[in-house]
């Protein structure tokens, strides 16, 4: 094999990784890129997308449009300073197909020490619900039901004071209660077999 061969192949095998698992191959670039004042590109946020939504709508063009992306990185902008937090949220949910739980990705990604992801496995572990949702009778466990408010007020002190309990980073507090919700549900349809 010749060395173009060679670097055609090596480059097929990165972008292939990469794509399967962006989290530990390219968000910590993306995290350390944002530190550095950079701006997110296009596959950037596709590969964010793709990992919250867990596929590749067509309808994301729109989401990553020279427009939004500008919208985008200014709002990853004003995330990384104090106080500016609720606009940026905010803004990120004016863009089509960035819902909460997507805004609260697409910061984790970049600020994986400031933010956590809004995830329904999450509330569900946490026994949280939005503010006039807690009650003995709400079974509600969706992300639709949190405002940016909720997220900053409620959600993220609680998995905050996980990661205190827990002695681990925001980003290991959140993979764990995710996946303790998966292990209960996995021990439900073991016990049910």
């Amino acid at each position: 094999m010749n060395m173009d061969a060679d670097e055609s192949t090596r480059q097929e095998l990165e972008r292939g990784l990469d794509c399967y698992d962006p989290e530990s191959r390219v968000f910590p670039g993306i995290a350390k890129k944002v530190g550095n004042g950079q701006s997110l590109t296009k596959l950037d946020m596709m590969l964010i997308l793709k990992w919250k939504v867990n596929l590749v709508k067509g309808s994301f063009s729109k989401t990553v449009s020279d427009t939004n992306m500008d919208k985008i990185n200014r709002a990853i902008r004003d995330a990384g300073e104090q106080g500016k937090e609720l606009e940026a949220i905010e803004n990120l949910l004016t863009i089509p197909e960035i819902k909460l739980a997507v805004a609260t990705a697409i910061l984790t990604v970049c600020f994986p020490h400031k933010f956590t992801i809004l995830d329904r496995r999450v509330l569900g572990t946490l026994n949280l619900f939005p503010s006039g949702l807690a009650s003995a009778k709400c079974t509600k466990h969706s992300t639709v039901d949190w405002t940016a408010k909720d997220y900053l007020n409620e959600y993220l002190p609680a998995v905050r004071d996980r990661k205190e309990q827990w002695r681990c980073s925001l980003r290991n507090a959140d993979k764990t209660l995710w996946g303790l919700s998966v292990a209960r549900q996995i021990e439900v349809v073991i016990t049910n077999s």
